[in-house]
């Protein structure tokens, strides 16, 4: 019997091992969830925004709303429509409150269940190791931003992979048209997920020395989404590349566990370090698998050269990162000593966990105080969001006033539309200075915005409180936030 066999025997399956297991599982489950489900409002930075688009596509016929006067339908075969899809179709069932916490459960449950999923194929016996994926499931540049297509790309990517791998032990052409499926669902994703499929299914096909009819098969799955983005006519222009020096990509990697504190962040770098630099050590039957350490290789290299930002897309190569660590996961193999490494990670993911649970429920009275002043706006009203987009950018109050879209119907130019992107736009004519770039708050045309505006509402920007005192007056004033009715609604005048 080979080692494999015995660590997957049956007879060491005891119904005590069964029952821990069972255990260990709904804890991980728990803590994973408890962030999304245990606060009012889930604060992540794109989410409102997002989480309003979606609620104003599903509501675009709706008469109890206005949406229809302001906004209009763009579908095509975009990349990035997986999340509007699943929130449209979650909102047949459920309100859009909860359509969104299910949709953040299924991200944060899908990238451990698709990395064990990758790692029994691509590194079999060692299937404990998945258990580090827990740590870039609720990091901050996938989830905790509110990247919820990146990190559904980051899961299927793994399920891709995965089937491929079986494949490519045994090809048919059931798997083949399997994988046709689950490639083209990809694209839908993300680009970068369906990119990075690409590139390590040729990486790991040249250095496992796979016949080359396996990986011409293998890019001919590529070209159904090849061909869905250009029919998508995506948007020509300046590419407006952006990239970091050699100090700035190796500050970059310290970003890989950033979360919410630095000390802990810092805490579980140090940490993964020194247990596998002590596990290699130590281990007797440790191995690495050099077909997969190559592929790393590759990945790693990219990010390199990779640009920081494209167009609005910011830390652009700091998104390589997770998919990097976990194809880490398949290059090395620890023996039995997986386990003992799997329940390490699982201790570090629980501290990590606490501190985000710790940080969502702190952040809920000034929210709440913050969603207060939408009921001093009318329903149906034409709001400005004015926010010092560079400078809130990161922060969750800089997106918080699309609930006020969905809990008083508002029109606001500054929900997401960009085109190629997302499956809308604006139909109303209004001057749209937020989206897709930042336009600095003291170039803004405040005699348009008092034309064409009922109301701004305003967190930070103190630069813009004198120009919007000369076009209206003050109705809500807290610690950070103005809301300001504008001359136009103040005066009387007429739509």
């Amino acid at each position: 019997m080979t080692e494999h066999e015995v660590q997957h025997s049956p007879e060491r399956a005891t119904p005590f091992k069964r029952a821990t297991l069972s255990l260990l599982l709904l804890l991980i489950a728990a803590a994973l969830l408890a962030p999304v489900w245990t606060v009012r409002y889930v604060p992540l930075v794109d989410y409102p925004n997002h989480l309003a688009s979606a609620f104003v596509l599903a509501h675009l016929s709706d008469h109890a709303f206005q949406f229809y006067r302001f906004y209009a339908p763009d579908w095509n075969t975009y990349p990035y429509l997986a999340m509007d899809v699943i929130l449209l179709g979650l909102q047949r069932l459920l309100s859009v409150d909860l359509a969104g916490r299910v949709l953040l459960s299924l991200c944060l449950v899908s990238v451990p269940a698709a990395a064990w999923f990758f790692i029994r194929h691509a590194n079999p016996g060692q299937e404990s190791l998945a258990l580090w994926s827990l740590l870039v499931s609720n990091n901050l540049y996938f989830f905790l931003f509110g990247m919820v297509n990146l990190q559904l790309s980051l899961a299927l990517w793994l399920v891709v992979i995965g089937v491929w791998l079986q494949y490519v032990a045994r090809p048919r052409w059931s798997l083949w048209c399997l994988l046709l499926i689950l490639t083209t669902a990809l694209y839908f994703t993300h680009l970068l997920g369906f990119g990075m499929a690409c590139l390590v299914m040729t990486a790991y096909a040249l250095f496992a020395r796979r016949p080359f009819r396996q990986l011409w098969r293998s890019w001919v799955l590529f070209l159904p989404g090849m061909y869905l983005f250009l029919h998508s006519r995506p948007p020509v222009g300046s590419l407006a590349l952006g990239f970091q020096g050699l100090i700035g990509k190796a500050e970059g990697l310290l970003l890989l566990m950033a979360a919410y504190s630095p000390v802990l962040d810092f805490g579980t770098l140090l940490a993964i370090v020194m247990t596998f630099a002590i596990a290699v050590t130590v281990t007797r039957d440790f191995k690495w698998n050099y077909r997969w350490l190559g592929v790393l290789g590759c990945i790693f290299a990219l990010y390199w050269v990779f640009p920081s930002s494209y167009r609005a897309a910011m830390k652009a190569d700091i998104r390589l990162l997770p998919f990097a660590f976990l194809l880490g996961l398949a290059s090395v193999n620890l023996g039995r000593r997986a386990r003992t490494i799997g329940l390490i990670a699982v201790v570090l993911f629980l501290l990590r966990a606490g501190e985000v649970e710790r940080r969502f429920k702190s952040v809920q009275p000034h929210l709440e105080q913050l969603s207060e002043s939408f009921s001093a706006i009318p329903e149906g009203a034409r709001v400005l969001p004015v926010i010092d987009w560079w400078q809130a950018r990161d922060a969750v109050e800089g997106e918080f006033w699309a609930y006020g879209v969905i809990r008083r119907g508002w029109f606001s130019p500054c929900l997401f539309h960009d085109p190629g992107v997302h499956p809308f736009r604006i139909k109303l004519q209004a001057y749209t200075p937020c989206s897709p770039n930042w336009i600095p708050v003291e170039s803004w045309d405040w005699g348009r915005i008092r034309n064409e505006f009922d109301y701004a509402w305003v967190y930070g920007a103190p630069q813009a409180l004198a120009p919007l005192s000369d076009i209206g007056r003050i109705t809500v004033q807290q610690r950070d936030l103005r809301v300001f009715q504008l001359c136009r609604a103040a005066c009387g005048a007429q739509p």
